[in-house]
C-alpha cells in the first residue's frame, strides 16, 4: 500500500550549519539579490546507449547547480558516467542561470528550479532531480525504475526535496513552469509541497537513494549526499563558511581522482578547441552552454 509522507521531522540540527560554522562574512549573510539568468533552457548532455536494441526507458536527470559548484558538478557527472548502464540512454540537464526566474532570496542559485522540471519535460515521463552536492554509487537507472505506487513525487522526507523521482504527467497543472517563475521565493517550497500532499501525490523514496552525510553506509547506500554545507569536501564558499573535514569525504575524493586520471571533462560548445579524452565522446551537447 502507498505510504504518504505526513510531516516527518526534518532533522535540521543534524544536517544544518550553525552560527559558529560561518565566517564573519557568512554571519552577515549573503546578498539577497542574484543576477538574472541568461540560459533559456537547461544545458543538455547525452550519454548514448551502446546497444540500441534494448527497450529500457531513457534515464532523464535534472541537476540543480550554479557556477561556484563547478567542481562538485564534474564529480557528480563522472559518478553518473561510471555507474550508468552502458546499454541505456541517459539525458542530463544542468539547471543553472536560467532565464525568467526571480532568484532573489533563494537559498542557493538553483533552489526552486526543481519545481519547474515537469514543465521542462512537457509533462511527459519520469525524471530524477538531484542537488549538485551528491554522488551516485549505483546506476541512477535503478532509481528511475523504482515503483512509485501511483505517486507523482518520491522524496525521503516531507521537507527534503534534494533527491526526487517525479512522474511529470501526474504533476501537470500542479507544478507548472509558469507558476514557479511567477511565485515569490518566500513560501514557494512550502506551497509546492502542500499542493502534492493535497492531491495525495507524494510518497516515500527509499532512504538509500539519499544517504545524507553520516547516513552513508558503504554496503547499502546508492547515493551519498553531502548536505552539511561546512563539511562539503570541495569547499565551494570559503569566504562564508568555516570548513571542516568530512568523515565521509573519501568516496568523493576517490571519484574526483578517477575523473582526473581519465581526463574527464564534459563537453561544451564554448571549449570546442580543447583536446578531448576518449570518454568525452559519450557526451553530446544539445544546447549552447
Amino acid at each position: 500500500s502507498k505510504r504518504l509522507i505526513k510531516g516527518k521531522p526534518f532533522r535540521k540540527s543534524e544536517f544544518g550549519t550553525g552560527f559558529f560554522d560561518k565566517t564573519p562574512r557568512g554571519m552577515i549573510g549573503k546578498l539577497k539579490s542574484r543576477p538574472k539568468g541568461h540560459r533559456p533552457v537547461p544545458v543538455k548532455l547525452e550519454l548514448q546507449a551502446q546497444d540500441k536494441s534494448r527497450a529500457l526507458d531513457k534515464v532523464c536527470i535534472y541537476i540543480g547547480t550554479e557556477s561556484a559548484q563547478h567542481r562538485a558538478e564534474r564529480v557528480l557527472l563522472w559518478s553518473i558516467y561510471k555507474h550508468r548502464d552502458p546499454d541505456r540512454d541517459y539525458e542530463i540537464h544542468l539547471m543553472k542561470d536560467l532565464l525568467g526566474f526571480n532568484r532573489d532570496n533563494w537559498k542557493t542559485g538553483f533552489t526552486a528550479y526543481r519545481y519547474a522540471i515537469p514543465g521542462f519535460t512537457g509533462y511527459r515521463g519520469r525524471a530524477i532531480y538531484n542537488d549538485v552536492d551528491q554522488i551516485y554509487l549505483r546506476d541512477p537507472g535503478a532509481l528511475l525504475d523504482e515503483d512509485m505506487h501511483g505517486a507523482g513525487v518520491l522524496a525521503v522526507e516531507s521537507r527534503d526535496t534534494s533527491v526526487m523521482l517525479l512522474d511529470c504527467q501526474k504533476l501537470q497543472g500542479i507544478w507548472t513552469l509558469e507558476g514557479v517563475k511567477e511565485s515569490p521565493a518566500r513560501g514557494l517550497h512550502t506551497a509546492m509541497l502542500r499542493q502534492v500532499r493535497h492531491h495525495q501525490l507524494i510518497s516515500d523514496l527509499p532512504g538509500h537513494w539519499n544517504s545524507r552525510d553520516h547516513e552513508y553506509h558503504p554496503q547499502s547506500s546508492s547515493l551519498l549526499h553531502y548536505t552539511i554545507l561546512h563539511t562539503q569536501p570541495w569547499r565551494p564558499f570559503p569566504r562564508e563558511l568555516r570548513y571542516r573535514d568530512n568523515p565521509q569525504g573519501k568516496p568523493w575524493f576517490e571519484l574526483e581522482h578517477e575523473a582526473d586520471e581519465a581526463g574527464f571533462v564534459p563537453l561544451w560548445k564554448t571549449v570546442a578547441n580543447r583536446p578531448y579524452s576518449d570518454l568525452d565522446e559519450f557526451f553530446t551537447v544539445a544546447a549552447d552552454a
